[in-house]
């Protein structure tokens, strides 16, 4: 008997096995705002509030909300439920979104 042929009758199904497709996962994807609707994180419950400064912003225990002024570096990922502050300088509310 050879020296390589054990190896080789062990090798050859791990090579195969490397050819045969996997099962498709199923994948959870959330939705686009757009689906989810404008208003999914409740930002017009805070639009009277742009315009002021350093206004006092009381949330409700459990929201998802970011804070950060003009130009400053953000995440890119979208999360629809997450509520943006963004202020100026100055510390004036410019916009509050869902993003």
């Amino acid at each position: 008997m050879k020296p390589g042929l054990p190896l080789a009758a062990f090798a050859i199904p791990l090579i195969v096995s490397a050819c045969v497709p996997t099962p498709e996962q199923e994948v959870e994807v959330t939705p686009p705002a757009s689906e989810m609707g404008e208003d999914a994180c409740g930002a017009s419950r805070y639009a009277g509030l742009v315009g002021e400064t350093s206004p006092s912003i009381t949330l409700p225990a459990g929201t998802i909300f970011r804070h950060y002024r003009t130009g400053d570096p953000v995440t890119m990922d979208l999360n629809p439920m997450r509520l943006n502050f963004e202020y100026d300088a100055s510390g004036k509310l410019v916009s509050v979104s869902c993003g």
